[in-house]
């Protein structure tokens, strides 16, 4: 990738998101806000697409892989995953795991713990979160500062993963308790990203500090 051509992201999702909250499906949502900049070529993928939306042309085109998973991290197939870790850590593309495909199966691979929470209560009917940014001079901080979440689902603490090379942003809960919400690490090759926020019933994608937290994690993760 030259410095001047845009960042060519796949946005992948399973498919699960309600309608009500987006219409068009999450990984298409976030695809739109990603071109709505001329530093991004961003297309949307689904799990129910050839190949399971990662064909060998797809990875071949891109330069960062952004994952959002819920309810069917167990349909991924081996050779989904093989095909992920592969353009990851030998190629170099980055990944960028969204909210609960912290259990994601390429997300679980690639950092190799299970991506399991501590205590977790789900929203119900929301609560509000506050996002602090604990690494400022991070690139995938720049522009960002402490914000709030209206509504939104808490997870706890402890969160397993291996010692990420950076926090970036930690959240609190008015109820209680603090998570770990955008981790990075290093692997081979490649850079991986997680991002808690994206609850889909709460249209979190259009929030603009999450849209511009998403750019960034993307553009980070596919510099390695």
């Amino acid at each position: 990738m030259m410095a001047s051509d845009p960042i060519r992201a796949l946005v992948w999702s399973e498919g699960t998101a309600p309608e009500r909250a987006y219409p068009n499906g999450i990984a298409a949502t976030i695809a739109e806000h990603l071109n709505e900049s001329s530093d991004f070529a961003a297309r949307s993928t689904s799990l129910d697409d050839d190949h399971q939306g990662v064909d060998p042309d797809a990875l071949d085109w891109a330069d960062v892989v952004l994952w959002w998973g819920h309810e069917r991290h167990d349909d991924v197939t081996d050779e989904t995953v093989d095909a992920v870790e592969t353009a990851v850590r030998t190629d170099g593309v980055g990944f960028v795991s969204l909210h609960s495909a912290h259990y994601a199966r390429p997300f679980t691979r690639l950092i190799g713990t299970s991506g399991d929470l501590g205590d977790v209560r789900w929203e119900d009917p929301g609560e509000p979160e506050i996002l602090t940014v604990e690494s400022p001079d991070h690139p995938i901080a720049r522009g960002v500062e402490e914000f709030a979440l209206p509504k939104t689902e808490m997870f706890g603490e402890p969160f397993d993963v291996p010692e990420p090379d950076d926090i970036v942003l930690r959240s609190a809960f008015p109820e209680g308790g603090e998570f770990r919400s955008c981790l990075t690490f290093t692997v081979s090759a490649g850079r991986v990203v997680y991002v808690r926020p994206g609850h889909e019933t709460f249209r979190i994608y259009h929030d603009p500090n999450i849209r511009r937290l998403i750019r960034n994690a993307t553009e980070w993760a596919a510099s390695a």
